[in-house]
């Protein structure tokens, strides 16, 4: 291998790994919407009003473990692809 093949093949790798990662960029910013989207959903589930919603929040944080009644169960979405 001479010098400019080298030069050659080093091109090319970088040209592929800055296709990656520009890729890579692209799902995590899509994960990161899907994931928002299924909080959303989760949230309005619950059918609460605002204040009812932040008084649930601070019981959790306070307590996580505590047993919540009167609060649809949540159920995830199934993955469309299954």
């Amino acid at each position: 291998m001479n010098l400019n093949q080298l030069r050659k093949e080093k091109d090319q790798i970088q040209k592929r790994i800055q296709s990656l990662q520009e890729k890579l960029t692209d799902l995590e910013s899509k994960e990161t919407e899907m994931e928002n989207s299924e909080i959303l959903k989760t949230v309005r589930s619950l059918k609460l009003k605002p204040s009812q919603l932040d008084e649930l929040l601070v019981r959790l944080k306070r307590n996580p473990f505590t047993e919540i009644h009167n609060i649809p169960t949540w159920e995830p979405e199934e993955d469309e692809d299954q």
